[in-house]
């Protein structure tokens, strides 16, 4: 029987070891003011593949319906804290022997939507969600749970989706690029997770373009007040040369046009107001999502 048991766990791990090739998946259930494009701007995939995998002939979605969500944006669920047969506790939830060198650190999430959870289990309540380059405070890191601060209270996320390192420059050298980000991350920081408002200009709610022109108006420059508007101002740059503090534009509802903007901060980091909130995202996906027009710079590099 032990020997059984240990054959079982084997298979249980190997299953849960990574796999390029091998596209992760997961089921999603359809909550009040859930749409098909929110869902999928949110997993960073396209509606096209929701319904190619789901089967669905329209985009009419029922409260309480189940989807499945597959491909590389699904790996924020933790596999890691799947139970196995002999591993059905709570998973590493005792930090582990190095913690206390990551009280009061901040760590990064590496996940494009990482859960956050009231105890150190996927049976644990569901308190909210992070998002990709999201800071938050270490209070306790194990191998697959990690303690948080989070809205003023205790809760819990995947370990192995956050990152102790300060990735902000890898790729930024420059002492003046440097400073520009840091001085962007600071004008950031409070806005993040303000809800996305049709016209929006202010804290109370932004939309893409009104939470740009925001930001730049705190550092001194006056934008246009659309996407359309601020991709016609400015110096063209190449992608290659973009730097912390230009814009990058895309046509994110497929109309042929520039239809949304995003701030880039280096090293395939942007953020923006995506439709939902404000919040930090990668470019790769952008451009993988949408059409890319362009890189416009409006800050003064010297």
């Amino acid at each position: 029987m032990r020997q059984t048991s240990r054959v079982i766990t084997f298979l249980a791990l190997f299953a849960l070891l990574p796999s390029a090739a091998q596209a992760a998946s997961y089921t999603y259930v359809v909550s009040a003011g859930d749409t098909l494009s929110k869902i999928a701007r949110e997993h960073q995939i396209t509606v096209d593949d929701i319904m190619q995998q789901n089967q669905l002939s329209s985009d009419r979605l029922a409260i309480g319906q189940t989807l499945t969500i597959s491909g590389e944006r699904a790996t924020y669920v933790s596999t890691a804290a799947v139970p196995s047969e002999e591993s059905n506790r709570e998973a590493d939830s005792i930090p582990s022997e190095n913690a206390d060198r990551s009280i009061g650190q901040k760590a990064r999430v590496v996940a494009d939507v990482l859960r956050v959870r009231q105890a150190p289990s996927m049976e644990g309540d569901l308190l909210g969600k992070l998002y990709y380059g999201n800071q938050v405070e270490l209070l306790e890191h194990g191998t697959e749970w990690s303690k948080i601060r989070y809205d003023q209270d205790v809760a819990y996320v995947a370990s192995e989706y956050l990152s102790l390192k300060n990735q902000d420059s890898d790729d930024v050298t420059d002492p003046d690029d440097i400073k520009r980000l840091e001085d962007l991350e600071k004008l950031v920081a409070p806005l993040l997770g303000t809800t996305y408002v049709l016209g929006g200009t202010t804290p109370d709610g932004f939309d893409c373009s009104g939470f740009t022109s925001y930001v730049f108006d705190k550092l001194g420059v006056t934008l246009p007040r659309t996407s359309e508007e601020q991709f016609l101002g400015g110096v063209s740059v190449s992608l290659d040369e973009a730097k912390p503090g230009d814009l990058l534009f895309y046509d994110a509802l497929n109309k042929g046009r520039v239809s949304h903007v995003a701030i880039y901060l280096g090293n395939d980091r942007i953020v923006h107001a995506n439709g939902d909130d404000v919040r930090y995202g990668k470019m790769e996906y952008m451009h993988k999502l949408y059409p890319f027009y362009g890189v416009k710079r409006y800050l003064t590099f010297e």
